[in-house]
């Protein structure tokens, strides 16, 4: 069984741990009726509350009067156990199923807030993600960024560079008409 990478990130709530794992890997978001045995033994036994699949993370809810300090080291060995095996989760009612090109747009508009949206603000303009189907993305370059030859580098050295880090499956990135 492959190791996924995984690493916790915290959250504004103290018992809330964030576990980014690889984009795509749990084939819904929601929450986790059944988790694989070693963490649902976790929510059987009370150390955990729930689990719920976000794009890109995990979010683990802590029971109450537990401490991250004494069950972190077990959660974090029983969900790299669990996302071993991504086929044995399944989904509580009113999950949402997601496929590659579900995931590639929650990835992008990320990106597209995130790193890339924050060159494009300061120079006066905006990147928005318009669409995505099969796994083609793409873009609108709005405001300063309209027309700018180093837009549409930064659309490819820099946001085509770091979605196809996380979504290799992404076919392309283009400009939206």
């Amino acid at each position: 069984m492959p190791v996924v990478p995984t690493h916790p990130v915290t959250t504004p709530d103290p018992a809330v741990l964030r576990w980014v794992v690889p984009d795509g890997l749990l084939p819904f978001t929601g929450s986790v009726a059944r988790a694989p045995r070693m963490l649902q033994a976790l929510l059987d036994d009370g150390v955990l509350a729930g689990l719920e699949v976000v794009p890109g993370a995990v979010l683990t809810l802590l029971a109450p009067g537990r401490i991250w300090s004494e069950a972190g080291s077990a959660v974090r060995s029983a969900l790299v156990d669990a996302l071993g095996i991504p086929g044995s989760w399944e989904a509580a009612p009113g999950a949402v199923g997601v496929g590659p090109d579900e995931v590639l747009e929650a990835a992008a508009r990320e990106i597209a807030e995130g790193p890339v949206g924050q060159i494009a603000r300061a120079h006066g303009g905006s990147f928005t993600v318009q669409r995505v189907a099969d796994g083609v993305v793409k873009v609108a370059l709005e405001g300063a960024c309209q027309d700018c030859p180093a837009a549409v580098v930064t659309m490819h050295a820099r946001f085509e560079h770091l979605l196809r880090r996380r979504c290799p499956w992404l076919v392309s990135v283009r400009e939206a008409c």
